[in-house]
């Protein structure tokens, strides 16, 4: 008898994720977690509910500023241009949630420090 053959097993290669794909994903998860936020608004939720979504918003959105400035840090190629296009496409939605979240904070008298930005600098070259 033979001695038994044994099949090498090789562990799957992990998937490297580029930064713009990480990007993307992040700002996903933060369009999700506005939807989220604008639901529990419109629930009426209180602040118990709120503050841990809007926490978890600015650490999402912290993440995401902190990608954006190593991908500006990369040399541009045409394959850059078209994923920034895709990414601030995006970004534009999540704009957009976040600004209707603004009008419903305000609208139950609650005002949030912090920058605000105008959607119409997205259309600037």
């Amino acid at each position: 008898m033979g001695q038994p053959r044994y099949q090498r097993e090789t562990a799957p290669l992990p998937r490297t994720v580029s930064p713009w794909d990480e990007l993307s994903g992040l700002c996903e998860a933060l369009r999700a977690l506005s939807a989220q936020v604008g639901q529990s608004l419109e629930q009426g939720a209180g602040a118990a509910a709120l503050v841990p979504l809007l926490r978890q918003e600015l650490v999402l959105a912290r993440s995401l500023q902190e990608g954006i400035a190593r991908c500006g840090q990369q040399p541009s190629s045409a394959q850059s241009k078209a994923h920034s296009q895709d990414l601030s496409a995006r970004l534009g939605a999540l704009l957009e949630t976040e600004q209707v979240n603004q009008n419903l904070l305000k609208r139950r008298g609650i005002r949030l420090c912090g920058p605000r930005f105008p959607l119409s600098r997205l259309n600037c070259p």
